[in-house]
């Protein structure tokens, strides 16, 4: 897929994903979810062209600059997921044994902090 043709989420479809999957609130640092839903489109201008690299950067972004007071890193990977289906992948979380799946999940979320390499990985084998 070539640059031109990535279609990046806003900071309000985060809000409304946040609204409708977490709680119903307001980011506490409207700044911080803004710099966050940008980074991957400045990597995407230095030559980032992976799209689960791009999605993961998006990850990582939102779960490290906790715009919001609670529920950071489940939107992380909501919006990241978000973003993939709007490119048309669909990640196969079925696919994977159920307490396999969220161990494997709660260690990505930890390297996610270090390494949204990690993540992106992970999810280019488990999309369909």
């Amino acid at each position: 897929m070539s640059a031109h043709q990535f279609r990046f989420l806003t900071a309000s479809q985060i809000i409304r994903l946040y609204e409708t999957n977490i709680i119903r609130a307001r980011p506490t640092q409207a700044t911080y979810l803004e710099s966050a839903v940008f980074s991957p489109q400045q990597h995407m201008h230095y030559g980032q062209n992976d799209l689960f690299q791009l999605a993961s950067i998006l990850a990582q972004k939102i779960t490290l600059n906790h715009a919001y007071q609670d529920g950071n890193k489940r939107t992380a990977l909501i919006a990241a997921n978000m973003f993939l289906q709007l490119h048309g992948y669909q990640l196969r979380w079925h696919s994977l044994p159920a307490t396999k799946s969220m161990t494997r999940l709660r260690t990505l979320m930890l390297l996610l902090q270090r390494d949204n390499g990690m993540l992106s990985s992970w999810q280019a084998s488990i999309r369909v």
